[in-house]
């Protein structure tokens, strides 16, 4: 899969999928991927992956009061120099918590594009059988070509936002995404993802410089600060906002790039003690979080409890 880089640069106000150019953030055109539930079609998918294992016993039950965030750097890319590349099994890793979880929101870093709908998405279209389910996959961009960097399979490399919609309720979902206008000296230029889910929430995945705290910083501001109140302003979305990542900033008051001086007012902060964090709009209750140790990427999987008004 390979998502195609339209700049939209009109300074005009946008609708969703047509944006414009805001200083600290290029927007890109980008559509989302949904699926209606799916019931047996996606264990048989995702037993096809695993060879023809199934899985065992149903994922736990659930109240429709609970908003759970799961976030995830899966570590997939196969890029020279990446020490933490398992050769796909971090994406079986990653699906399979999915599915034990059954989270609403899984915030994603570092995947291939296909590892969306061969696995990942499947996976939470299995734990969510009766429920439509969605994503928004934005690649981060090489500076020297423009273009999408790419994983060693030779699909786009980058970020998503993975999640489920109530059946009920669904009334479809608006995809977004951008490239920040400030970057390290890097050739991978970084990018977000958001999706609207019309009605029902907006959730956002990034991943932010590795080489530069403050470039980091600014890019935190400009998704948070800039790119997330123009999208909730253009879609008409008044709460239940979540927006997570690999920052690659850590909360530290006596840092001038503590990562909570990228967080808004009316925004809650929660953190897995290093470079993940989750951002979530107040009109959210927290409950609690938690992390889970995996084998095949050097990031625990963080999950973020929530509760609906």
């Amino acid at each position: 899969m390979t998502v195609g880089l339209t700049v939209l640069a009109s300074v005009d106000t946008p609708t969703s999928g047509t944006a414009a150019v805001s200083a600290p953030v290029a927007y890109v055109d980008t559509a989302p991927v949904t699926a209606p539930p799916m019931g047996e079609v996606a264990a048989a998918r995702t037993a096809a992956v695993r060879g023809g294992a199934t899985r065992t016993g149903p994922p736990p039950a659930t109240t429709s009061e609970r908003f759970w965030e799961l976030q995830l750097n899966l570590c997939n890319s196969g890029l020279p120099g990446v020490g933490c590349y398992s050769h796909g099994l971090s994406i079986i890793e990653g699906g399979d918590l999915i599915y034990a979880l059954r989270p609403n929101l899984v915030t994603l870093n570092e995947i291939c594009a296909d590892d969306l709908p061969e696995y990942l998405m499947p996976s939470l279209a299995e734990a969510w059988p009766e429920d439509w389910v969605y994503y928004v996959f934005m690649p981060a961009i090489a500076r020297d070509s423009g273009q999408p960097i790419k994983c060693s399979n030779q699909q786009d490399y980058g970020s998503a936002v993975l999640g489920r919609v109530p059946a009920a309720g669904y009334r479809g979902v608006n995809g977004w995404g951008g490239r920040y206008t400030t970057q390290d000296s890097s050739n991978e230029q970084r990018t977000f993802a958001c999706a609207y889910a019309i009605g029902d929430h907006l959730g956002c995945a990034t991943h932010l410089s590795a080489k530069s705290e403050p470039v980091a910083l600014a890019q935190c501001r400009a998704l948070l600060f800039d790119a997330v109140p123009h999208i909730r302003s253009v879609e008409g979305v008044s709460g239940k906002t979540v927006v997570g990542g690999d920052f690659n900033l850590q909360y530290d008051t006596s840092d001038p790039e503590n990562v909570q001086n990228c967080v808004p007012s009316g925004h809650v902060r929660k953190g897995d003690g290093d470079v993940q964090h989750v951002v979530f709009s107040n009109d959210i209750a927290f409950v609690s979080t938690t992390k889970y140790g995996l084998t095949y990427t050097d990031h625990d999987g963080f999950l973020v409890r929530l509760t609906k008004p």
